[in-house]
């Protein structure tokens, strides 16, 4: 459409043109204010996109913010922990550092260790070697000596011989002349030699016993001990026939004898777990000898002075079953033998021996009336180690080996002087008294105070054995005595010091410094071997006599 055309403000020349004026006025005026809104719908538009292009980039920094807040978190928990890592790192290698260190240092001290071990065996096995160079000396002098007597013996024995001679020449030529009265008063005099001779060995075989030192008492239950001894041997054959007529007897008996002999010849000394698999089937075993059919036998038999209270009960209440006592007699038997073979060489091995051994003899189904059945080891102890309670004899003569129970090869006798076998060699007699003596420590010096069985052997008899040996006057003193000594205390110590405190620490001194140091200049391996477990106690037990 085309512009409009603008009048003058006169007055219309009639009305309709008035009309078509305001129409037109009106018209521009709604043109006007179309504009107008459509300027104010622009600005509103530009308005409202301005509005979102603000939010959006207010919203955009507030994310790029937090992407920068946590970039910036994220960089500082990557260096924290960088320098935990570091940390951690340096840690380790200080760790490291002082373990090789430690393990330096230890190395070090075990060099050191081990270098003052062999000075210290170096100075032992020359103390040793020079023991033996003085003890073969002296038997050379003594044997020099004995040689000498002998030969003034003989040549005084041969001017006896020679005055006897004359003198049983003259005695024959005066009975010849006096008759018949000169041979009745020689019969009478050849009776009276020999009430003497037989009084004087009487005399050398209390000497050779040690017997002189003994109480009649003592010598009474010594020999009850050896003739228990005896009788187990003959039960022994006793149960071997019986197992001709008893076939279940047969079955199960020879099984259980080498089932014992082969769980006490499995014990280790260092390891208490291993040990109970074999203490275990002992006493299963054993548990077992009650419930198989056997002669019922006398329990009174068994113990070397039943109490007086159980004398006096009836018969039937005082059997046990006679296979109980056969498997009681080899498990001591079995204890004694690996007492000999293995602690013998290495004492420590004779702990879990005596262990096991106060174990089962402490237990309620393998004693009689509450009473332990311990005698039948005890039995033993007396025969094959008869020093431990005061008997001896002189080593150099073959009735003094029995008597301090010197081994024969082939025996018929043991503990009574019989056997026509040879002694042992020397060093086999002082591993069995080594063996016998750490036996017999590890048995006695039990502590039950911590459980309500007895002990089969209280901690008296460690005692009393001690003094036994420590009593003997050092002219009497042997290797023997000696031997066992130093095996009783070698590993004791320490429970002779729990058990008796200040009076225990006297024992070890009196048996360690006091009781060598009275044989005089007396040397030897033997005395060696006692004197030097005071440095061995101090070095190992920190206790010092």
């Amino acid at each position: 459409m085309g512009r409009p055309q603008l009048y003058s403000p006169r007055q219309p020349d009639s009305p309709s043109r008035q009309l078509i004026l305001e129409l037109a006025k009106d018209l521009e005026q709604v043109r006007l204010h179309n504009n107008e809104l459509k300027k104010v719908r622009a600005y509103e538009r530009k308005s409202f996109y301005e509005k979102l292009d603000r939010l959006e980039k207010e919203k955009e920094e507030v994310h790029n913010a937090a992407l920068t807040a946590a970039a910036a978190k994220r960089d500082a928990m990557r260096l924290e922990a960088e320098e935990i890592l570091q940390l951690h790192l340096e840690e380790e290698q200080k760790r490291k550092e002082e373990v090789e260190k430690l393990w330096r240092e230890k190395l070090e001290r075990e060099s050191v260790e081990k270098a003052r071990r062999e000075r210290e065996e170096a100075a032992r096995l020359e103390a040793v070697k020079r023991a033996q160079e003085e003890e073969r000396r002296r038997k050379f002098e003594e044997a020099e000596k004995a040689k000498k007597a002998q030969e003034e013996e003989n040549a005084l024995r041969d001017k006896v011989v020679q005055e006897q001679k004359k003198k049983e020449e003259e005695e024959e030529r005066q009975r010849k002349e006096q008759g018949k009265a000169a041979k009745l008063q020689a019969v009478e005099d050849k009776k009276d030699k020999d009430k003497l001779q037989q009084s004087g060995q009487t005399e050398m075989t209390v000497k050779v016993l040690g017997a002189s030192h003994r109480t009649p008492q003592q010598i009474a239950e010594h020999q009850r001990y050896l003739e228990l001894h005896q009788h187990l041997k003959k039960f022994r054959k006793y149960m071997i026939a019986e197992t001709k007529t008893n076939p279940v007897l047969k079955q199960h008996m020879g099984d259980m004898r080498r089932t014992i002999k082969k769980c006490v010849g499995q014990l280790v000394t260092d390891d208490k777990i291993a040990n109970r698999t074999p203490t275990n089937e002992i006493s299963t075993i054993l548990k077992m000898s009650l419930t198989i059919p056997s002669p019922p036998v006398d329990a009174h038999q068994f113990l070397a002075f039943p109490p007086t209270n159980l004398t006096t009960l009836p018969e039937s209440e005082t059997k046990l079953p006679a296979l109980l006592i056969y498997l009681l007699n080899i498990f001591s038997k079995a204890i004694v033998a690996q007492l000999i073979a293995e602690a013998g060489i290495t004492p420590k091995y004779a702990e879990p021996l005596g262990v096991l051994t106060a174990q089962i003899f402490s237990m309620d189904p393998f004693s009689f009336k509450g009473i332990s059945m311990i005698d039948i080891l005890l039995a033993k102890y007396h025969a094959v180690c008869p020093v431990l309670w005061g008997f001896y004899g002189n080593e150099a003569t073959d009735a003094g080996k029995v008597a301090v129970g010197w081994w024969r090869e082939e025996p018929s006798g043991i503990g009574t002087g019989g056997g026509a076998g040879k002694f042992v060699a020397p060093q086999t007699h002082e591993e069995r008294m080594i063996g016998l003596g750490a036996g017999f420590a590890a048995i006695s010096l039990r502590n039950f105070s911590k459980t309500a069985r007895k002990n089969p052997v209280p901690n008296t008899c460690f005692w009393r054995v001690c003094a036994n040996i420590l009593n003997v006057p050092a002219s009497e003193v042997q290797d023997t005595h000696l031997l066992v000594l130093g095996a009783l205390l070698r590993y004791s110590a320490v429970r002779v010091v729990g058990f008796w405190g200040d009076v225990g620490l006297a024992l070890l001194r009196k048996a360690v410094v006091e009781f060598p140091a009275g044989l005089g200049g007396r040397k030897g391996p033997a005395r060696a071997g006692v004197e030097i477990l005071r440095d061995i106690f101090v070095r190992e037990r920190c206790i010092l006599l």
